[in-house]
């Protein structure tokens, strides 16, 4: 008898297990629309019948990407110095040659004093020597020197005008140096970015602001390996700044050669974009184009939604029946059917 219950437990176990895996592979429905034709009660419904046909869809790869500035110029100093002022901030509008920046320019001040002082001494030591060189020549033509004191004299000449010629040189290196302690635009753009504050010490090299050129903005994207020889320069992508509600067609200009190792993608720009309103690094988007493909578009109002599935309405005669279909992408006011239709299928759409 206890063999007996063990054989019907067992038996009830493998039947319960058997029930709920055919549950899981989706063979039992218990009430939900099961895949194909479900037959509508009732009148028919209203709307116009539109026979399926297969036509040329656009295929298009959305990427992600930002606004760049292929211009944009890290403007640095050329000599070292204590920050003393800051003309400009992030923001701002400058022309070529504004001032940027400004450091202490003391020691520099003092250097180009210096070098104007030993400029003056040379050039009165080689005034005195040239009024002594000249009578040299005067002497030395009547006989009255000698050829040694003559040289000596030319010498003394020459080498008092290589002096003033160093002294030149010295002042006006030390007027270029001062001259550095200005850090100006060079050229007309935008401030990005000031990265530095008054107080600060700037070392050669070191960039204190960033400027781009707002009229020579870009879009650039990176496109996964696999579509490189479908991705074409000169091609139309369809950009998009949702930051600034910003919407355009512009061509691709560049293709880059070189993918990245670690994600497996190149870049690609487009033209220049000029609005205003954007700016380097805002996040935006690209429809490539892929070229086209045959498929089914069927309108928006011939789908409906039941429960979870989308569904539309297949004519047949006087009545209808519903057919779950997939979706694709929607391209105006309609939607690229997947799966579920074919060519020559007769479809309701409502409202029409």
């Amino acid at each position: 008898m206890a063999d007996k219950k063990k054989i019907i437990g067992l038996s009830a176990l493998v039947v319960g297990g058997i029930l709920f895996m055919a549950w899981l592979a989706g063979l039992l429905h218990f009430g939900k629309i099961a895949p194909g034709l479900t037959p509508l009660t009732g009148p028919p419904p209203k709307g116009r019948v539109l026979v399926v046909q297969e036509t040329e869809i656009p295929r298009e790869l959305e990427v992600m990407g930002a606004v760049i500035s292929p211009s944009l110029a890290q403007v640095s100093s050329q000599v070292s110095g204590r920050v003393a002022k800051i003309w400009v901030e992030a923001g701002s509008r400058v022309k070529s040659g504004d001032p940027l920046v400004t450091l202490s320019a003391a020691e520099f001040k003092a250097r180009v004093d210096q070098a104007a002082a030993g400029l003056a001494q040379a050039r009165a030591h080689l005034t005195q020597v040239t009024a002594d060189y000249q009578r040299y020549q005067f002497l030395f033509k009547e006989g009255a020197v000698s050829p040694q004191e003559f040289d000596a004299m030319k010498a003394r000449y020459q080498s008092a005008t290589a002096a003033l010629a160093q002294s030149q040189a010295v002042a006006s290196e030390a007027a270029t140096m001062k001259g550095y302690t200005v850090i100006r635009a060079p050229a007309a753009g935008v401030v990005a970015e000031r990265k530095t504050a008054v107080g600060d010490l700037a070392q050669p090299g070191q960039t204190l602001a960033s400027l781009y050129d707002p009229d020579r903005l870009q879009v650039e994207g990176e496109v996964n390996d696999s579509y490189r020889e479908q991705v074409k320069v000169g091609e139309a992508a369809q950009v998009s700044v949702p930051a600034v509600k910003f919407e355009a067609q512009l061509a691709i200009a560049e293709i880059f050669p070189i993918s990245a190792p670690g994600s497996r993608t190149f870049k690609v720009r487009t033209g220049r974009v000029e609005n205003s309103a954007l700016m380097p690094g805002m996040f935006a988007r690209l429809m490539l184009p892929l070229g086209h493909s045959r498929g089914i578009l069927i309108p928006q109002a011939a789908v409906a939604t039941v429960g979870q599935l989308t569904m539309v309405q297949i004519a047949a005669d006087q009545a209808a029946q519903l057919r779950q279909v997939k979706l694709g992408r929607q391209i105006g006011d309609q939607v690229e059917v997947l799966t579920g239709l074919k060519s020559g299928d007769r479809i309701m759409v409502s409202g029409e």
